[in-house]
């Protein structure tokens, strides 16, 4: 080899080592700085990619419950779900004999959430307090409660995982989210003509980009290309409000909560099954005059309320047929003002709530009471 080629050969090595040498520094310094150089958006995407979980807001997917409250999530100055995914403060799964669980299973006006930011001011927490101080039993209350869940979903969290805190009592406050399926046409027990499962931008990786991704720098150039799709999930549910009113109250009158109903009675039967009180306390909702000045579903308030009064019916049926206790709150007792639109309320709503659950509870845990007394009797024999 001549002199020339040489320093030509020479050369082009140390080209490539250089090259080499600013790839891998690079590659290095994109790792370091990979979470402050690239928008959040993007780094959502790279992870989907990569097969973590994708961030949808407080709720996350579920293979069983449909959908959940994502744990530790924090808003307001508080931390809303713990990590079992229940609104409020930790409680063990684990349950000490001594102390009465109460389950307040429902809907957004039971968990509360945004509408009232302290989870401690929540309904359910108000009753752990209240009943305490009332009966001088110790009291767990867990707020098992699910914006926009229906009696399906209700049934599916209890089965799969409420049931495992082992409560006492159950408080079923439910006729809700059942009712506005009734809006929709070509009616189905199972709900599946108005709700379809998540709506999301689903991200499947191609067979090399997996592997393409483990380079930082790749990841870098991802969480750019990226950055405008959103993976915020949203929950397939249709609003009423793409039905045009005088349809959805045909909708209503011509159909049986039968949903509804079936669903109600499993979860009552199975929560009897394991041991606990099932309780009912029937959906709360404005009274009419408050409906029809709602800014979104004023109009639906017609078939909104006859709805409502279809799954009270159901309510009330299944607490006769099986001999249930009911917190029946006076109509009236909660003042229009109080509403913040059709059905959630403010905290003073929210207080007279609490009050006429735990007066409800009382004649229950007295109950309790009495049998954990007696049991400790036949214990010491």
């Amino acid at each position: 080899m001549s002199l020339s080629k040489r320093k030509i050969f020479i050369f082009r090595g140390v080209v490539l080592l250089l090259i080499a040498a600013t790839l891998l520094a690079a590659e290095v310094l994109a790792g370091r700085l990979y979470e402050r150089i690239t928008p959040a958006s993007g780094r959502s995407g790279v992870a989907a990619l990569l097969g973590e979980t994708a961030a949808t807001g407080y709720f996350v997917q579920h293979p069983y419950l449909f959908y959940a409250y994502r744990p530790g999530y924090s808003a307001f100055g508080f931390t809303q779900f713990n990590a079992n995914g229940y609104r409020g403060r930790e409680i063990p799964r684990a349950k000490d004999p001594e102390v009465l669980r109460i389950l307040a299973v429902g809907g957004s006006t039971t968990v509360s959430f945004p509408y009232i930011p302290n989870p401690e001011d929540a309904w359910p927490a108000q009753v752990e307090r209240m009943l305490a101080e009332r009966t001088g039993a110790r009291v767990e209350v867990i707020n098992a409660g699910l914006h926009a869940a229906t009696s399906a979903e209700h049934l599916a969290h209890y089965v799969f995982r409420d049931r495992y805190f082992k409560p006492d009592i159950v408080v079923l406050h439910v006729g809700g989210n059942d009712g506005l399926g009734l809006h929709f046409p070509d009616y189905n027990p199972e709900y599946t003509n108005f709700i379809r499962g998540w709506r999301t931008t689903p991200l499947a990786p191609r067979p090399w980009e997996r592997a393409l991704l483990r380079s930082n720098l790749v990841r870098v150039a991802y969480a750019y290309w990226l950055r405008a799709v959103s993976l915020e999930a949203a929950i397939g549910r249709e609003v009423i409000t793409r039905i045009p009113p005088g349809e959805a109250l045909k909708n209503v009158e011509s159909t049986a909560p039968e949903g509804f109903r079936r669903n109600l009675d499993l979860l009552i039967r199975t929560i009897a099954a394991d041991g606990a009180v099932p309780v009912l306390f029937p959906f709360v909702h404005a009274p009419l005059e408050r409906l029809r000045a709602d800014r979104t579903y004023g109009a639906y308030a017609d078939s909104m309320l006859l709805c409502f009064q279809k799954d009270r019916q159901v309510v009330d049926e299944l607490a006769r047929a099986y001999h249930l206790d009911l917190v029946d709150l006076p109509e009236g007792a909660i003042a229009p003002g109080l509403f913040k639109d059709f059905c959630h309320v403010e905290l003073a709503g929210e207080r007279i709530k609490a009050q006429q659950v735990t007066e409800s509870l009382i004649p229950v845990v007295r109950r309790w009471q009495q049998q954990a007394a007696r049991r400790a009797v036949d214990a010491g024999r």
